[in-house]
């Protein structure tokens, strides 16, 4: 059976607006007229153009100088981050990674995956090249959110803008739209749920401290109690060990896990199903990247995603990273 990659379709675009108000004119005074000598010609200023995000960036400060610090959680996984973490990486310290030290997780350094090939790009477009970057491994997924100083210069791992985090962190313009989804084995009675309605009485399950566990409690309210999970890991060996009859994770996730996780290549058909994602009058997620409270590096931050936008750079990411053209039908 062919490998089904990662389906999911997200469209993200950039519109930069600029304002331009003209000044008043002067009142001319009330005197005699008198005779005028000949104006002297004059050159119209020339236009002055916006710095560029790498020269924006070049005047700020960076936890470690002349360096950016990225941080991601440790295990990494597709679609969000690539290669093989076993592997050492150009640039990657001489010693191996945190990563290095998982057996089944992806590696920062390898520049790949949707995240990790857009830390790069906007990292270019601050000015630092690849030899410049160094990763952080961050172990607890709400950590990277929890008030208090940070180590990282800014950290990505799908994260969430939401109200109450951006109370203990800065966040970026958003990088990513996503829905949530449900993802169940195959032979689950879930399988023909075609509404919201359909699920009130599953099992359902997220992870902890995660927009998907906010949506499954208040979005989907089932009648049997949620479970929470230490991470998406625990909630696919829950659904694996048919604890529950599914999970709530991001549409990304779901088509990654259905067809690298469940997915047993001898049979003929498949083992997972991702039934659907929920949108309106659900909203997508707005994921952005994490910096320390208040910290002034955003602005050179979001001046570089928007470069990266601009460019088309980020929709290339997100085409060859994410969206791969199959629909997936709306629950709701």
């Amino acid at each position: 059976m062919s490998l089904r990659r990662v389906l999911t379709t997200l469209a993200v675009a950039s519109l930069t607006l600029m304002a331009c108000t003209p000044t008043a004119a002067t009142p001319s005074p009330t005197t005699a007229p008198t005779a005028t000598p000949a104006a002297t010609p004059t050159t119209a200023p020339s236009p002055t153009s916006s710095p560029s995000a790498a020269e924006l960036c070049a005047t700020a400060t960076y936890k470690n100088p002349g360096r950016l610090t990225l941080s991601t959680d440790n295990p990494a996984f597709p679609p969000w981050f690539g290669g093989d973490a076993k592997t050492q990486y150009p640039n990657e310290p001489t010693a191996g990674s945190p990563w290095s030290e998982s057996d089944f997780s992806a590696e920062p350094y390898s520049g790949e995956g949707f995240e990790g090939a857009t830390a790069y790009a906007v990292a270019n477009a601050m000015g630092f090249t690849a030899d410049k970057v160094d990763w952080l491994a961050n172990a607890d997924f709400a950590k990277a959110f929890a008030p208090g100083p940070k180590e990282f210069d800014f950290h990505m791992a799908q994260i969430a803008i939401t109200a109450d985090r951006a109370k203990a962190v800065t966040f970026s313009d958003p990088y990513l739209d996503s829905n949530q989804s449900l993802l169940i084995l195959a032979n689950n009675k879930l399988a023909r749920a075609a509404s919201i309605a359909d699920l009130k009485d599953a099992k359902l399950g997220a992870a902890a401290n995660t927009t998907a566990f906010d949506f499954l409690e208040t979005g989907i309210a089932p009648t049997q109690e949620p479970l929470n999970f230490p991470d998406n890991t625990a909630a696919l060996t829950a659904l694996k060990g048919k604890i529950v009859d599914g999970i709530i994770v991001d549409l990304a996730t779901a088509i990654y896990m259905r067809d690298a996780e469940l997915e047993d290549f001898d049979t003929p058909d498949p083992e997972g199903k991702v039934v659907g994602q929920f949108g309106p009058p659900a909203t997508p997620d707005e994921v952005g990247f994490v910096l320390e409270l208040n910290n002034p590096l955003v602005t050179c931050v979001n001046a570089a995603l928007a470069e990266i936008k601009g460019n088309r750079v980020h929709q290339h990411i997100l085409d060859q990273w994410i969206n791969t053209g199959q629909e997936i039908p709306f629950l709701q």
